[in-house]
Formats: C-alpha cells, structure tokens, sequence
C-alpha cells in the first residue's frame, strides 16, 4: 500500500508546492516534498484496522488514537510550523494518556545500579520525559535521505519479532505494519530522494517506538525467568537497540549547552554531518550509522546474561570515548587532509 500510495502523494505535494525549505543547514539543493509521512502513517493505520479484527482491544485503539493525535501534530507543524512548546506539550500530554489509561509505564529500574521499584509520581516523570525525549529524538535524526527510515526499520523488525515470538500480537501488529509502510517509503526516500519524511511521519514513529520501548521493559518483566525469550539485562539492550538516536541527542544537547546556544536550536552537529564532513556520501553514512547500531546490539545481546548495570555502564563510556575520539578524528583529518589540500588549491590559483 505504502509504494502504490506514495507516488501520488509526491505529486499533490509538489502541486501543493509543500516541501522542505533550502538553507544552509539543509543538505539538500533542490526543492523536495516533504509531509512523506502521509505515504506511511496511512497505509499503517489501514494495515492495522484489517488486521487487528481478530485482537481488537481498548489498548490497540488507545495507542492507535495516540498515534493518529501526533501524526496529526506533524502534519499540521510541516503545514504551518507549529512552535516547539506546542508540539512538547501535545506529546506530553498523549504519553500521559497512555499511563493513565493502559499501564505502560516505567515502574522499576531493573536493579540498573542497584535501584529497583519506583514509586508512582516518579514513575510517571520518568516515562513522560523518556516518552518525549525519544519522540524527539527520532525527529532530530531525520537529516539525510534514508537515514531515519533505516534505522527505525531495523527497530521495528526486533520489536516485531520479539513480541510476536512472546505472543503479545497488539504489539507485534504495530511494530510490523509500521516497519511495512517505512520499507514502501524507503524506497522513495533512499538516496536521491524524492520525498522526506517531514513532522509528519518522523514523529510518529518516534512515538510508537518510544512506547514499545515501554512495552518491551514491561511485558519482559512479566516473563517467567527460565522463559527463552526473556532479556535478563532489559535496559541494556533497550539502549543499545536505540542507541544512535540516544546517543546523536544528547551529543547535541551537550554541545549547544556548553556553546551557551539553546538545545532546541537546529543546527550542523548531529553526527551525520560530522560524517558528510568527513566527505562520506548519503549512502555510506547510512550503512556506516545502520552498522553502529546493529552491531552494538546483536554485542549486549551477546552479553545479555551479565547485569544491567555493568553493561550499561559499558555502554556509557564506550560512547563517551566515541564522542571524544570523533572529536580528536576530526581535527586530525583537517590538519592533515582538508587544510594542505586548500593551501595546495590556493597556489594553484596564485
């Protein structure tokens, strides 16, 4: 449905003339439609209303409607550029509604550095920032053709796969039809691309991950503990599934705070164009970020026996270092590629 249904909708945009605007943080040159999540935000809904028939249930349509709100909230955001506050305090208020009305929510640590059951206020704290931090996230790393679509894929195909294995098919249903209606879009978005994925789409799906991210932690937490498919160290790999999101965020958080720049302020220092500085095409930034995170998960997967907190805490220097040595990396490939070659161009010229 997704590839039958995207074709027109980058024509009605184009007519509409609705599309991204060119300035010098965008790193594309021409103009192209954007709103591409009316290309798989529909077909995922359709998707999910044929085959939730047999499993219809309060849940699935509370989280469907949730889904439905901020699709919504993009579109008329890439329509009318919504202010930041609004779009914060809908989404807030939608993760709310999840943990009044469904019982997802984060209520224990896990044992994560010794720290167990939490009580109720704090639980709600908790999941509501997580809720709207990985919204976001998900939105801000929508900057290269193919980028979020990819990885969110591979997300969706971990989340489908565990829940329809541990037979929780609401959960299943979403992760897959949602990974069905991204793989037509993927095929549209990759690079050249002919549409992007705008507020529409890229915060919706950082909605529905986020809240089967909740789902995961919980629904494992009531499995029996000699279950095969119970994760010992679920919040380990939660982070480690979604880590490129996570760790491109709060990278850029920290470098616009200590730049003394507000962190909701766009600019050039996501990851991926650190990497196009480093003179990588769309594609192979992709495949390089898409790498990252399969193989940091598939490793804690690996080493899922050991304790969340040991793991994490691996997790948090790992990418720490990443950060520090990216920055060295940089430096360093300026110092001795991108400057000599300026001062060989500017002999040239003289």
């Amino acid at each position: 449905m997704s590839i039958l249904f995207l074709p027109s909708v980058i024509s009605f945009l184009i007519y509409k003339k609705i599309g991204d605007r060119l300035d010098s943080r965008r790193m594309h040159t021409v103009f192209t439609p954007t709103a591409g999540g009316l290309g798989v935000l529909i077909p995922f809904f359709i998707t999910v209303f044929l085959f939730s028939i047999p499993i219809f249930s309060f849940e699935l349509l509370l989280l469907c409607s949730c889904i439905i709100l901020v699709f919504f909230t993009g579109l008329i955001d890439d329509l009318y550029n919504l202010s930041a506050k609004i779009k914060l305090f809908i989404i807030g208020f939608l993760a709310i509604l999840v943990m009044a009305f469904t019982g997802l929510k984060i209520d224990s640590f896990y044992g994560l550095f010794g720290i167990g059951a939490l009580s109720n206020i704090s639980s709600y704290i908790l999941t509501l920032l997580v809720i709207v931090f990985l919204t976001n996230a998900f939105n801000l790393i929508d900057g290269i053709d193919g980028l979020l679509s990819t990885i969110s894929s591979f997300i969706l195909m971990v989340f489908g796969a565990w829940f329809f294995l541990i037979g929780e098919q609401t959960y299943a249903l979403i992760a897959l039809a949602l990974l069905g209606a991204i793989a037509g879009f993927l095929m549209f978005n990759w690079f050249p691309a002919r549409i992007f994925m705008g507020d529409t789409g890229s915060l919706s799906i950082g909605f529905t991950i986020a809240v089967l991210s909740i789902a995961f932690l919980k629904t494992n937490q009531g499995l029996a503990i000699d279950h095969f498919y119970k994760i010992s160290s679920p919040v380990a790999l939660i982070i480690s599934l979604l880590v490129f999101p996570i760790f491109d965020t709060f990278r850029v958080f920290i470098l616009r705070i200590i730049n003394k720049s507000s962190p909701f302020l766009a600019d050039k220092r996501h990851i991926h164009h650190y990497l196009f500085s480093l003179k990588l095409g769309p594609r192979k930034v992709v495949a390089l970020l898409l790498s990252f995170d399969v193989i940091l998960f598939f490793t804690i997967l690996f080493f899922n026996r050991f304790s969340d907190t040991l793991l994490v805490t691996s997790l948090i220097v790992f990418l720490l270092i990443s950060s520090f040595g990216m920055h060295l990396f940089k430096v360093s490939y300026f110092n001795m590629i991108a400057i000599p070659a300026i001062q060989e161009l500017e002999l040239e010229v003289n």
